[in-house]
């Protein structure tokens, strides 16, 4: 089952009830009367994944409509839902013979919260926050994931896309400008900010994981978030103002950012 709330420039929705019903891969969707031709919406996922023992409840994923090229809009509703997809397929991947035998045949319950920054039309970026019920004895926590796409080009905007070479192979000028748990940083004793941060990886798992350094932006500036699965210190948030980002990030996608951060 799914749901879909129209969200607005200014990340404002109202809730509209779906009538649909997913299968293992996401399957289904909204009534086609339910979501608006042209526009930034947010999706509810209620999915059943029982191969993986996951149920959606109100997941929540970002979805750009109406746009010319049908091709560009389905790459980027991809981009949108890989945080969900993803944690579908890392609870498949690390359930073992003992969580099994703990979860005997209950899924795990998995909700996702979309948080706007930007919200289009030219620029949209959101993270998803992870909240789960797991049906084995667990304390570890998902992560929160940005996503940032460029509408026009129909594409993820990455860290290599937004960030100059030099600021993605050294962070050390990004660090400096951004402000928030320092101090906390310094007390978890994580090393400093390096380009890997930007990637994907693997956690101590056997599937990759999203980068544990994440960019989004809002009408305020950039956004890092630092989240990895696990409880201590797998959480911080940082932000910095436009104007501090010359010679950090590219200057044609700073001007669009720039641009994007002031419509209304």
């Amino acid at each position: 089952m799914r749901s879909v709330a129209v969200v607005t420039a200014a990340l404002v929705g109202t809730a509209v009830a779906g009538c649909s019903s997913g299968g293992g891969g996401g399957a289904g969707g909204p009534a086609a009367a339910d979501v608006p031709a042209k526009g930034t919406v947010v999706l509810q996922d209620n999915s059943d994944h029982p191969q993986q023992l996951v149920r959606f409840k109100d997941a929540e994923y970002v979805k750009v409509g109406g746009l010319a090229d049908k091709a560009a809009e389905e790459r980027i509703g991809q981009e949108f839902r890989a945080p969900l997809d993803w944690a579908v397929k890392w609870f498949g991947a690390t359930l073992d013979a003992d969580r099994r035998k703990q979860c005997q045949g209950k899924p795990s319950i998995i909700q996702t919260k979309v948080r706007f920054g930007l919200g289009g039309p030219d620029i949209v970026s959101a993270t998803s926050a992870f909240t789960m019920i797991p049906c084995f004895e667990s304390e570890e926590a998902l992560p929160t994931v940005p996503v940032t796409v460029d509408v026009k080009a129909g594409k993820a905007l990455g860290a290599k896309d937004v960030l100059t070479d030099k600021a993605f192979n050294d962070p050390k000028d990004l660090w400096d400008a951004l402000s928030g748990p320092k101090d906390d940083w310094k007390q978890c004793g994580l090393s400093d900010l390096q380009g890997k941060d930007f990637l994907p990886g693997k956690q101590e798992g056997p599937v990759e994981t999203p980068p544990s350094a994440g960019l989004y932006f809002d009408r305020n500036g950039l956004n890092l978030v630092w989240s990895t699965i696990g409880t201590d210190c797998s959480s911080f948030s940082f932000n910095t103002p436009y104007s501090k980002l010359k010679g950090i990030v590219r200057p044609d996608v700073l001007s669009r950012l720039q641009d994007a951060a002031t419509k209304k």
